[in-house]
C-alpha cells in the first residue's frame, strides 16, 4: 500500500513537471520570423522595455513589437506559412499568436502605419488584425491595412473577402470583397465603396520588396545603401 502511494506520488510529480515544460514550450515557440529587413527596421521583446536592432531571419515570438523608419521594410512570415506582412514605412504592429492543437490562431494589433498582407486560405485558424478602431477577419486574401494619425482604419482587398467590425461607435459590421475598399473613422462610422486610383498604387507600392544597392566609397570605408527602385 505504501509503495503504491509513493508511485502515484511520484507520477504526479513526474506530469506536474511535463505539463511544466509544455506551457513554457507554448511561451517561447516563435510564431513567426523576420524575413528581411530594408534598413531601418527594430523590435521589443516581450520581456523587455528597449527597442533592439531587427535581424534578417530573428525568430519572433507572441507580443512582439516591430517598427519600421523612413523608408523601410520589415517581411513577417509567419512559422506556419500561412501569411506574409510587409510592414511599410513609419509602421509600428505588434504580433500575436496562440497554438492550439495543431493550429496557430493569429492576431495582429497595428498601431499605426500601413501593413500589405498575403494569407493562404484557412480552414480552422483564426487570422485576424486588429486596429485601434477596427478588427478585421481574413480567410485567403490580400491587401493592405492602414491607420491613420487620427486611428481611423482603410482596409483594401484585392481579392477574397473581409469581414470587418468597428471597435466604437455603433459597432458596425461590413465585408469586403476584392476589388473593394472601406475605412472606419475615428468614430467608428464604416464607408465602403471600390478601390481607388491612389488606394491602388498604394496596394501596388505595398507588393514590392525588391531594393537596389550602391556602394559609396569614403576615406573610412564604403558604405552600403538599399533604396526602392521607385524612389531613385
Amino acid at each position: 500500500m505504501k509503495q503504491t502511494k509513493i508511485f502515484f506520488v511520484l507520477l504526479l510529480f513526474v506530469f506536474s513537471v511535463a505539463v511544466g515544460f509544455i506551457q513554457v514550450d507554448k511561451e517561447t515557440t516563435p510564431i513567426a520570423l523576420i524575413k528581411k529587413i530594408v534598413q531601418d527596421v527594430s523590435y521589443r521583446p516581450v520581456d523587455s522595455s528597449d527597442w533592439e536592432a531587427a535581424k534578417t531571419g530573428a525568430p519572433l515570438k507572441s507580443g512582439e513589437q516591430i517598427k519600421t523608419g523612413f523608408k523601410s521594410l520589415a517581411l513577417v512570415l509567419f512559422s506556419d506559412g500561412t501569411g506574409l506582412l510587409r510592414v511599410r514605412e513609419n509602421s509600428t504592429m505588434y504580433i500575436y499568436g496562440e497554438k492550439e492543437d495543431n493550429k496557430i490562431n493569429k492576431n495582429t494589433f497595428i498601431e499605426k502605419g500601413l501593413v500589405g498582407f498575403d494569407v493562404n486560405k484557412q480552414d480552422a485558424e483564426e487570422f485576424k488584425f486588429t486596429t485601434p478602431t477596427a478588427v478585421a477577419a481574413i480567410r485567403g486574401t490580400a491587401g493592405y491595412i492602414e491607420v491613420g494619425k487620427d486611428s481611423s482604419t482603410t482596409i483594401v482587398c484585392d481579392h477574397g473577402r473581409i469581414e470587418v467590425e468597428s471597435l466604437i461607435g455603433n459597432k458596425e459590421k461590413a465585408t469586403v470583397d476584392g476589388g473593394s475598399a472601406l475605412n472606419i473613422s475615428k468614430k467608428g462610422v464604416i464607408a465602403k465603396g471600390i478601390i481607388s486610383s491612389l488606394e491602388n498604387d498604394k496596394f501596388n507600392k505595398s507588393t514590392k520588396t525588391s531594393v537596389k544597392k550602391i556602394r559609396i566609397e569614403t576615406e573610412e570605408g564604403t558604405i552600403e545603401l538599399e533604396f526602392y527602385p521607385e524612389e531613385e
